[in-house]
């Protein structure tokens, strides 16, 4: 796929290093772009860099004779003793392909990216995380690590026939099972509700072994970000107790579902099947095409298989680096010093958790 986002005659082009938070032609440039996600937005750059004040985001752009952005690679900065000074595009994301409008301009844009990385200088790599624009960034330098998947589920026929493809026993039944439990799924009200969501989420990573985001990461969110804009956080309730949430990102045709959090004595009534649920009935009905329900590693088979029961289909994304594969993202769950991590992380008591996550996420991403 090459899109052409704008007409443009340009020769010997120059990339421009830009601040996309400050930046007034940045947003709509992504809003054009067919692969502009949430996550170039100056909204979720503006998140990330509230709630991590160590990452710098920034993008190298390339000019029309209009002096309009025709293509662009953002990127953070990210200074850390603990896993490495790094160039990630973009940290706390999925994935976020470069907006180019082919291989000429990527190549170009890279070279800028790669400019700042020197393995004895201040930045040791680079990390570029794709989906749709594989063919724009077939560069033999960029060492592709394909361990991620993503899961979408197609809403364009509507939610009749969306909840039809949903496995007969394994979802359809677990949501009726919620209902008839009495649990009700409402839209969080206000920033109360999203601190008794965040510890609900938080007792569920700690489960997990996973580090605890820091409650400031989901604050910003919700100022950020909405509601009613692009945030949503849908809440599950049993007799008036927040039992679970889960939090959605709208943008464009698309409802991402992110940062699901359980009270894990309410699991077998099925709580997670219900949240899900009501956030594909909820992106049906405002319109949306396309539910993305996050990336998942091989190694994870169950949530692999949960994903899959709701219809979905499950696409590769590349994670590319240079000089070479490297990184905590690079690591993958079966590696012996990841085993050891979410081990101690799951016999931590909950305070130390919690406090260790927000030292923790400032190194990450």
């Amino acid at each position: 796929m090459q899109p052409e986002i704008y007409e443009r005659e340009r020769s010997l082009p120059k990339p421009v290093l830009i601040d996309p938070l400050k930046d007034a032609r940045w947003d709509p440039f992504v809003d054009a772009h067919p692969y502009g996600t949430l996550y170039h937005n100056s909204s979720w750059l503006r998140v990330i860099r509230l709630s991590y004040r160590q990452l710098e985001p920034l993008a190298f752009i390339l000019e029309d004779n209009h002096s309009r952005i025709a293509s662009a690679l953002p990127f953070c900065l990210i200074k850390s003793r603990l896993t490495g000074n790094r160039v990630v595009s973009l940290p706390f994301t999925s994935y976020c392909d470069p907006l180019v409008s082919g291989k000429e301009d990527f190549s170009l844009l890279l070279d800028a990216v790669l400019s700042k990385v020197t393995p004895s200088g201040p930045y040791g790599y680079y990390e570029l995380r794709v989906l749709r624009a594989v063919d724009e960034v077939g560069d033999a330098r960029l060492k592709k690590h394909s361990y991620h998947k993503l899961h979408l589920l197609d809403l364009s026929e509507g939610f009749e026939k969306v909840k039809a493809s949903f496995h007969k026993d394994c979802i359809r039944k677990s949501i009726r099972k919620a209902v008839r439990s009495g649990i009700t799924i409402r839209l969080a009200e206000s920033e109360d509700d999203l601190k008794t969501y965040h510890t609900v989420h938080g007792l569920t990573r700690r489960k997990l072994g996973l580090p605890i985001q820091p409650y400031e990461f989901f604050k910003n969110m919700w100022q950020i970000m909405g509601p009613p804009k692009s945030f949503a956080l849908l809440i599950a309730e049993l007799q008036n107790r927040i039992i679970g949430g889960l939090i959605i990102f709208k943008y464009r045709d698309t409802v991402s579902m992110e940062h699901i959090g359980t009270d894990e004595r309410y699991l077998l009534l099925r709580p997670n099947h219900l949240l899900y649920s009501a956030a594909i009935e909820l992106a049906c009905n405002e319109g949306f095409l396309t539910a993305d329900f996050g990336k998942t590693t091989p190694d994870n088979i169950g949530l692999l298989d949960f994903k899959r029961r709701w219809g979905t289909k499950m696409y590769d994304v590349p994670y590319l680096y240079y000089p070479e594969i490297q990184g905590i993202m690079a690591m993958e769950e079966t590696n012996r010093k990841y085993k050891l991590v979410v081990g101690i992380g799951r016999h931590m008591p909950f305070p130390l958790s919690r406090a260790l996550g927000a030292v923790l996420y400032r190194h990450m991403g």
